[in-house]
This record gives structure tokens, sequence and C-alpha cells, in this order.
């Protein structure tokens, strides 16, 4: 008996045992700002991750390497990956995940897909991948593919979410996550998927492509979920001459309509940055003022990862409950960006990718304790057979106690391996500012302070400029521009 008990105690161990690279050396990786030797062990170490989330991190990297093209491929993959995901069950799949938890031992176990907002950001990523190869075709068919994604986990989770909101669970104190749920900020966010940043920039975006319309959809989405954004298109794009205010909520839905997406001429690609290929020959006159928009990134987002929380049981003591939770995010620089000697642009923040990840965890918490104490009660259930078996046999009898309290120790230990399966996006910017601005023609735009700084004189002959900056650290920065 108790060598059958080492052994499947061995197996569940190895199982759990897998090379896997620590949040840790990710974060002090992105923090310099080099992140080629980290892509290769990622890549060596996929297994460990699980090939979604993988995919995800993978792209990532290439795209703060300005690998545009092999980024593209690894969001695709991660979209192909979710895509095979989603199809393969006739009813909820979302459902079955969650629930399945309660027939698994550890929580680890479970396969991560992303939740809503790591599902959309994906098409908002790659849609950045689009804009510095000059494509903003491709760029807004990514923005159309995000749009429906949030339309999809909207039908997928609002039921699901509903129930579960109606049932209150008490949290256990030692529950790390347990005040963090309660932030006021979290709370006051409209759901757990939507954010103001993608649809901001798609808005961006389509205005480009010449799909006026599309763009005043997602600029009234953007504006209805932040207020920064409406400051921000109000700031960036001259507005006729505004009525006498009025107070209230029609006041503030008029005032969202009010916002103008001024006309754009659809003009041909002139240059780009990092590995795009050139797209023609500039045009020969410019206009007498030129658009500048600068997107920032910066700080790390939350990392996914297992509390396991003791509670008091009777008869057997205790059980081991499973939780997920989150590593705090690393924060971010504010941006800094001006244009020649002019005073420096404003950027908004719309985009808190730890927000996000607090909701969905805050909107899911009930299900989740509930399936941690039912993987605690199959533990514990195991352990009660292993006693029972022990007892019905006259040569073990005495060592029953033993065996049980054994297998029970084994069991938590084999949890305790399986947590560092869980893995998130890991290489996902918790922060996402963009500032826009109406220069004279010829102007020079300075991104970035003190060592970070870089120039970039715009040329005579375009219509405008997108330019990227992506934060590593106060002494790293990395700027990519397109132009149009």
């Amino acid at each position: 008996m108790l060598r059958a008990i080492f052994l499947f105690s061995m197996m569940l161990l190895l199982a759990g045992c897998a090379s896997r690279v620590p949040t840790d050396t990710i974060r002090s990786s992105l923090s310099t700002g080099y992140v080629s030797d980290l892509r290769e062990k990622m890549e060596k170490n996929h297994d460990s991750f699980g090939e979604f989330v993988t995919a995800l991190n993978l792209a990532r990297l290439l795209q703060i390497e300005g690998r545009w093209k092999d980024s593209i491929q690894r969001y695709d993959e991660a979209l192909t990956i979710l895509e095979e995901y989603e199809s393969r069950a006739i009813i909820n799949v979302r459902e079955i995940a969650a629930t399945a938890g309660t027939f698994l031992l550890a929580r680890g176990t479970k396969q991560y897909y992303g939740t809503g907002y790591e599902r959309s950001l994906l098409h908002t990523f790659n849609s950045m991948n689009y804009l510095m190869l000059g494509d903003f075709t491709g760029a807004a068919v990514e923005m159309r593919k995000m749009d429906k994604r949030q339309e999809y986990w909207l039908q997928e989770s609002e039921s699901r979410i509903e129930k579960n909101m109606k049932e209150t669970m008490d949290l256990p104190v030692q529950y790390s996550m347990r005040d963090m749920l309660e932030d006021e900020a979290v709370r006051k966010l409209m759901n757990n998927y939507q954010d103001p940043f993608s649809y901001a920039l798609s808005s961006i975006v389509f205005r480009i492509t010449g799909d006026i319309q599309a763009s005043g959809v997602n600029l009234r989405r953007a504006v209805a979920l932040d207020s920064n954004a409406g400051e921000l298109f109000r700031h960036a794009w001259p507005q006729p001459e505004a009525a006498p205010p009025r107070k209230g909520k029609t006041a503030k839905k008029e005032e969202e309509e009010r916002i103008v997406i001024p006309q754009l001429v659809p003009l041909r690609v002139t240059s780009v940055g990092s590995d795009a290929p050139a797209l023609g020959q500039a045009a020969t006159q410019g206009p007498e003022r030129q658009e500048v928009t600068v997107i920032a990134l910066s700080g790390v987002a939350p990392s996914l990862k297992i509390e396991h929380i003791r509670v008091s049981f009777p008869r057997i003591g205790y059980i081991l409950l499973d939780l997920p939770s989150y590593t705090r995010p690393v924060p971010g620089l504010v941006p800094h960006a001006a244009v020649s000697h002019a005073a420096p642009m404003v950027f908004y923040p719309l985009l808190r990718t730890d927000r996000l990840a607090y909701r969905t965890l805050q909107d899911e918490v009930n299900l989740e304790m509930g399936s941690a104490v039912s993987r605690a009660a199959v533990r514990a259930g195991i352990s009660a057979s292993v006693y029972a078996g022990a007892r019905s046999n006259e040569d073990t009898r005495d060592y029953a106690e033993v065996a049980s309290t054994l297998t029970m120790i084994l069991l938590d230990l084999w949890t305790y391996s399986m947590s560092d399966s869980a893995r998130n996006w890991e290489t996902l910017p918790n922060e996402g500012y963009i500032a826009m601005a109406t220069v004279p023609n010829g102007s020079t735009i300075t991104v970035g302070e003190g060592k970070n700084q870089q120039n970039l004189p715009l040329p005579n002959d375009i219509r405008g400029v997108i330019i990227m900056m992506t934060y590593f650290s106060n002494s790293h920065m990395k700027m990519d521009y397109v132009t149009y």
C-alpha cells in the first residue's frame, strides 16, 4: 500500500516538474529592452507555458525587436490555437474550462487560453504590426476582428458572470487579492474585456483608411468607456464651435456624439521604420500642417499565479485551496514627447491591463472559489479512501493513519508543483497612452527625455506620422514610426 502511494506520488510530482522561465527573469529581461535571449528561452520551454501563451509572448517579443512580419505570424498562430480551442465544444467552452477544475486535483493543470481582454488585445497589438509596416488596410482588418472578438466574449461570459454574481461567497482573509478586488478603480469598469485604448486606436486607423463611419462608432465606444478618450480627440481634432453646455446624461451623450471626425483623403504610405519595405515614391507637395499620433507602451502586466490557502476543515484538520491570483504589475513611466520648441504633447492614459485582469478575477472569483473547494474535497476523498483501504487490510491497519496523512501531504506537494504551470501573457505592457497633435509642416518631434531622447524631423511631403514608443526603464526606450 505504502509503495503504491509512493509510486503514484512520484508520478504526479514528475508530471508537475518542467523547465520554465521564471517571471522574475521575464521582467528583468524586459527592463533592459534586449529580449532576444528571453525569446530563445521561451521557444525552448514552450511546453511549460502552453502553446497559446507561448505564441502570444513570442509575438510580443518579436514586436519589441521590430520584426513585424515574424510577430504577425506568431499572433496568427495564437489566433489559430484559440479558434481551434473554441470550436472543440458545442456548448460554452469557457464554462467547461472553469468547471472542469471540480474534477481535477490542481488548478495549475488547467490549460490557459486567455481571458477576454487578452483575446481582444491580441488583435490590437497585431494591428500595430501592420501599422509599422505601413499596411493600414491590414491594421483595419485586425481592428474589426477586435470588435468581433469582444462581441463573442460578451455572449460567452455574460450569463455565467451574472449567475455567479448573484451568489456571494466569503473569501478567505489570507487571500492576497481580497482587498484588490474591492478597489474602486476596478469596480467602476464597465466590464472585464473592453478597453478604451483599443477603440481609440481603431478609430484612428479607420479614419486613415477612409472608413469614417467605423471610426465614429469606435470613437463613441472609447469615449463611453473613458472620458480621457473624449479629451484626446477634442484636443487633437479641430471641432466646430460648441453650443452652450448642458447638464445631465443626455448632455453627456450629446457631447460624445458632437466630436466631429475630420475627413482624410486616402494617401499612400511614403516611408516606414524598422524592417518594413519602402512603398513607392513620395508625394512632391506636402500640406501646411501635419498630423502626429504617438502610441506609448510601458510597464509590465500582472503575472498569473496560484495562491495556496490552508483552511480549517472538520475531521481531516485542513484543506488546501488553490486560487488564481496575480503578482503586482511593474509600473511604467509617464511618456514624454514634444513638437519642436512647442509645449509637450499631452498623453492620455487609456489602457490599464492590471485593472482588466483584476476585474476579470472579480467577476469569476465565486466560481473559482467553488472549484477550489471541490478540488480540495477530491484530494481529501482520495486520502480518506487510502485510510479506509488500509484499515480494511489486517497487514496495513496499523499504518492507516500514516498512509492517509502521507497521501494528503503528497497530493498537496503535487498541487504546489503544478502551480508554476499557470502562466498568462506576461510580456504584455501594463499601460498604454495615446497623444495626438496637428503641427506645422516640417516640425521636429522629440520623444523621450534624457538619455532616452530621440528626434524625428518630419519630411515636408507627408500628411502625418504614427510613432510607437516602448518604455522599458528609465534608461531604455525604443521608437518606431510610420508616415502616411
